[in-house]
């Protein structure tokens, strides 16, 4: 059965709707992706599916040898380790400018408003407030490039905090407490002790997903 498309443009459709399918794991880690497969699933033309194919592999979510499918990304630890690393110089360096000003962004506040409101439920539900609670700090200091810069990391970021939600590494108030602690030095101007909490926080969930995964190889 052929799956319906809204009314965008139609490669960008096929993205959301794979992005949407991996990050539910419907489509598991290592899945193939193959155009003419693509192509078929979503009634849409082969340079369609290979454009939305090719945009996914960009992103980090899908991974292509020569000559190969298309295949789900599966992550490594080592790629963990990176990607928090990534994250980590970024958004470290935000919240001391941020402390510096003492600017707390309205948008994380309300991303971990959320995620403290859904403490009972299940985890991989506060993966997008926590994607949003994150991004909010570098959004806030007002620089196209810093977030067009983070904004690429943005789907391995998301892959990487569903693999911590699914295997339940973190707790839900354990990341809430966390993140109002981050707020609160920022709101107190204390530059170095909030990029401290920070990257503490990013290194805990690094460490704990990077040992998953080596279980898992």
């Amino acid at each position: 059965m052929a799956a319906r498309l809204g009314v965008v443009s139609v490669v960008q459709a096929v993205i959301r709707s794979l992005r949407e399918r991996i990050f539910s794991g419907e489509l598991s880690p290592g899945t193939p992706l193959g155009e003419v497969d693509v192509a078929a699933y979503y009634e849409v033309a082969r340079p369609t599916a290979k454009a939305a194919l090719e945009n996914l592999v960009s992103s980090g979510l899908l991974a292509r040898n020569a000559h190969q499918s298309a295949k789900v990304r599966v992550l490594s630890a080592a790629d963990a380790r990176d990607i928090y690393q990534t994250r980590a110089i970024i958004e470290a360096e935000a919240v001391r400018l941020l402390a510096g000003t003492g600017q707390v962004p309205e948008a994380a506040l309300a991303a971990n408003a959320q995620i403290t409101a859904l403490s009972n439920a299940s985890p991989i539900e506060i993966v997008e407030p926590d994607v949003r609670f994150h991004a909010a700090l570098v959004q806030a200091l007002g620089s196209p490039r810093t977030s067009a810069i983070y904004a690429q990391l943005t789907d391995e970021i998301r892959l990487c905090m569903t693999h911590v939600q699914d295997a339940t590494l973190l707790s839900t108030q354990d990341i809430a407490a966390e993140h109002a602690r981050l707020l609160e030095l920022i709101s107190t101007g204390s530059r170095q002790e909030a990029a401290q909490v920070l990257a503490e926080h990013l290194q805990t969930a690094s460490a704990k997903l990077a040992a998953h995964l080596d279980t898992l190889s």
